[in-house]
């Protein structure tokens, strides 16, 4: 194999949209449809900061929020959020500083879970008792530090490959680790904003690294991680949405660990090849889950198994919620 052909496999490996140049890969019936839902759209304001969300299903019908990871937003779920609308009141919101929702100066994981249980008042998730949330990687230390906080109101939790170490007897999980001021300021001022929405588009990368197959998926939740941003020279250019600096500027840390006395049923999902599904920590998980929780690892998927597998996440995620928490009555 040249040189040349090498580098062109990584760079599709790192950009998987690359050699498309913008332009729209074609996308199955299913997907066309489920995008042309119409959702309900809200804002509810937390802590300074307007936080959007999107909703489907009708009210009176038992809630469902999806959390996004790091760096990504609400429209990751419209795809699948759906497909639990029929007989769930279902939700995606954007955390702060991504996605549509106001940036702070400053965020922390207590705010964040603010903003959970806003969305989840204000769209009407509990109506019919306590909702499930559904969170994926860094929405999932969202949804644990929901559950550690006020599980309680919450009918169930479901984590998608979120990566958890072994915690320590007396400190707990240090999962995120405030930076230095220095490294955010230098994050805020690397943040390039580009010509076109294409050349963007083309530079879309998932992190962690993995390969992508479903570039329609990938398309379409790049296409909606975009606004638009005057340049240096007042002309029109473009960037992505979420802050560039929120990284690190807060740090992520669980007191206990949280499987042994969860407020509320958890479960778990992992993919197969996820780098997230092997080591001590997922040894820790797996062990601590035995016989207390669901926990389903889907074949032939890395950390965003949602694109990799999409109808087989559908599938699963439906099937858990159909058969667990068990409930009585209606």
């Amino acid at each position: 194999m040249s040189k040349k052909s090498e580098t062109s496999e990584r760079e599709e490996l790192i950009r998987p949209l690359t050699h498309l140049g913008g332009q729209k890969p074609p996308a199955p019936s299913w997907f066309e449809k489920a995008i042309a839902t119409p959702s309900e759209e809200g804002a509810v304001e937390v802590g300074g900061a307007r936080i959007r969300y999107s909703v489907w299903g009708e009210e009176g019908q038992r809630g469902l929020l999806f959390v996004h990871g790091g760096r990504a937003h609400r429209n990751w779920w419209r795809p699948f959020a759906p497909f639990f609308a029929e007989n769930r009141r279902v939700a995606a919101l954007d955390l702060s500083g991504m996605g549509d929702s106001d940036w702070r100066d400053s965020y922390s994981l207590d705010l964040l879970v603010d903003e959970v249980f806003a969305v989840i008042d204000k769209a009407g998730l509990a109506t019919r008792g306590r909702p499930i949330v559904v969170g994926h990687s860094f929405g999932g230390w969202v949804t644990l530090a929901a559950v550690e906080r006020d599980g309680e109101k919450l009918g169930g939790a479901v984590v998608v490959d979120s990566p958890l170490g072994v915690p320590d007897p007396h400190e707990g999980y240090n999962v995120i680790k405030k930076k230095p001021e220095e490294e955010t300021q230098e994050a805020k001022r690397s943040a390039h904003i580009y010509k076109t929405s294409e050349e963007m588009i083309a530079r879309f990368r998932l992190l962690p690294n993995q390969p992508a197959e479903n570039l329609y998926l990938l398309d379409y939740i790049a296409r909606e991680g975009l606004r638009p941003e005057t340049m240096q020279d007042g002309s029109k250019g473009w960037t992505w949405k979420f802050d560039p600096v929120k990284g690190g500027r807060f740090e992520v840390h669980f007191e206990r660990d949280l499987l042994r006395a969860a407020r509320c049923p958890l479960a778990f999902i992992y993919g197969e090849k996820s780098q997230f599904a092997q080591g001590d920590g997922f040894q820790h998980l797996q062990e601590q889950a035995r016989g207390r929780s669901p926990f389903v690892v889907i074949p032939d998927a890395h950390h965003h198994l949602m694109m990799d597998q999409p109808l087989a996440f559908v599938s699963t995620l439906r099937t858990l919620l159909s058969a667990w928490p068990v409930r009585f009555g209606v």
